[in-house]
């Protein structure tokens, strides 16, 4: 198995871009930077898939990438992990700011919790995209404060008024699933 990217090129033409699972040398590609996407891959799609929705977030992975080969070697790179995910969260900024829409809290895959709670998944989903992204890190990923602020490329004071932001906007919601429990 092989993933392939599509890449455009000159007018009416598209470059395949191919990379094995085994890292071979592919399009250009170091078996370095193979390594380093199939190890960030999975979690990257995740991400995206929160900040922009399942149909894009393949779209939003892919463009990344390719546009980070274009420039450099991830393997060049001090934490290549930390620039994808920080490449992700721009690049779904710029699609949103493109778009000036939204997608619905429907749109996007969630893996379904223990207990369903689609009012408190709908609410977490309508969080503006920074506080979604602190959130995601802080507590899915259960990373510290800290560790967010990196993956952000902001600082830690702009992560903990991102999640207090969004407690405050989930504080009603969440009060009333303790209180019916």
């Amino acid at each position: 198995m092989s993933l392939v990217f599509v890449e455009p090129a000159h007018a009416g033409e598209v470059l395949l871009r191919s990379v094995q699972p085994f890292g071979c040398l592919l399009s250009g590609m170091d078996v370095d930077d193979a390594e380093i996407w199939l190890k960030c891959k999975d979690d990257l799609f995740r991400y995206a898939a929160v900040l922009v929705g399942p149909g894009d977030a393949e779209d939003v992975v892919s463009t990344v990438f390719l546009r980070v080969l274009d420039r450099r070697r991830l393997d060049d790179l001090e934490d290549a992990r930390r620039y994808l995910f920080r490449a992700v969260l721009n690049e779904c900024k710029t699609r949103g700011v493109r778009r000036r829409t939204g997608f619905g809290p429907a749109d996007l895959p969630v893996p379904p919790p223990p207990d369903p709670q689609p009012e408190i998944l709908d609410a977490v989903l309508a969080l503006p995209i920074g506080q979604r992204a602190a959130t995601f890190f802080v507590y899915w990923a259960d990373m510290s404060v800290a560790e967010a602020a990196r993956m952000m490329g902001i600082q830690p004071g702009t992560v903990k008024r991102y999640l207090h932001l969004a407690r405050n906007k989930l504080k009603g919601v969440l009060d009333e699933h303790v209180n019916a429990e």
